[in-house]
């Protein structure tokens, strides 16, 4: 650069005074940072001697002041870089953690999406069974209803025969008891005998009659006993067809011959279904409960009882009257 100069200072070219001097400032500038240049060079630069021991290791490398700067700038950027790339890290490891757990939460909501579907299906099927269930239950309950509302036929009035038998009764003292006669009357007023009331109370007194004569059972006509068995059962009731059974199993009548031609076998829950007690004695209780409704006409509409039937019905129950009598005397 001196030497430019000393060339230009040899042969310098006609400027004006103005940028004549802008020149010089520029020139002392440049001369003044090319010696401070060079006076920081030969202040940094080490003699030979130092540079040989260091290089053997004898002596420990000295930083220059611009090395030492050039060392705290290289630090100083290592330092930017790593907190950077440490940023970068804790970023992703939120990014990663916030993934995880909203794939966490994506799972439970399945899970429990899932878990919420199965139970609706459990609920579902327990619906469907509790429906199966209520909807039969409330069937045989129907059922049920009907049975007792075609149980409930229009009351007639006593035939003569169930009149001979409701006397003898009322003479035996099984209406002691009876709320619904007066003492005071001295004789019995059959007029009280038509509501439900009075004849579940004369289907009672007959069942307590059988109980205290069963001696009379072996005594009855055989014929027509069983044209009563073969008929059927009087009613729906249990007590009823099991008595109905009874009567049958004694004379060995097989139960789908009887079952298979009932008109109230749909609605029976007991159809087919065989006598299981070892017993063949005929009871005279089972024999009352079924004439009695027979003759007091307390079958069902749809059971149309034959004329034959009845006729055998009224002869039993003279006969019983007259075995009563009979065995009293």
């Amino acid at each position: 650069m001196s030497v430019f100069f000393r060339i230009r200072a040899k042969n310098p070219p006609h400027i004006p005074h103005k940028s004549h001097s802008i020149l010089s400032i520029i020139a002392r500038t440049l001369a003044s940072s090319s010696s401070q240049t060079t006076h920081n060079k030969n202040k940094n630069k080490k003699p030979l001697s130092v540079l040989f021991e260091e290089v053997i290791g004898s002596r420990e490398k000295a930083e220059s002041d611009n090395e030492s700067n050039s060392n705290d700038e290289l630090k100083k950027g290592l330092k930017e870089l790593e907190l950077e790339v440490r940023n970068l890290k804790a970023n992703a490891k939120v990014q990663k953690d916030s993934n995880i757990n909203e794939n966490v939460r994506l799972n439970v909501e399945r899970e429990e999406t899932k878990n919420v579907k199965k139970e609706e299906t459990k609920n579902v099927k327990r619906l469907g069974l509790y429906s199966l269930f209520v909807n039969e239950r409330r069937l045989k309950e129907e059922k049920k209803g009907m049975r007792e509302k075609n149980e409930a036929s229009v009351l007639k009035e006593l035939s003569p025969e169930m009149e001979m038998f409701v006397s003898h009764l009322y003479k035996e003292g099984y209406f002691k008891n009876a709320n619904f006669l007066s003492d005071s009357l001295k004789m019995l007023d059959f007029s009280r005998f038509n509501d439900s009331y009075a004849r579940d109370f004369v289907k009672f007194a007959a069942q307590q009659f059988a109980k205290d004569h069963q001696e009379l059972a072996k005594w009855l006509s055989g014929s027509d006993l069983k044209k009563v068995a073969l008929f059927g059962c009087p009613s729906l009731s249990r007590k009823s067809v099991f008595s109905a059974k009874q009567l049958r199993h004694y004379f060995e009548i097989e139960e789908d011959t009887v079952c298979c031609k009932c008109v109230l076998k749909d609605s029976c829950n007991f159809a087919n279904e065989s006598w299981n007690r070892q017993t063949k004695d005929l009871k005279l209780d089972a024999v009352m409960r079924i004439i009695t409704l027979y003759a007091l006409e307390s079958v069902p509409p749809q059971l149309a009882v034959s004329d034959e039937v009845k006729a055998s019905v009224h002869r039993l129950l003279k006969e019983i009257i007259n075995l009563s009598r009979t065995t009293t005397t």
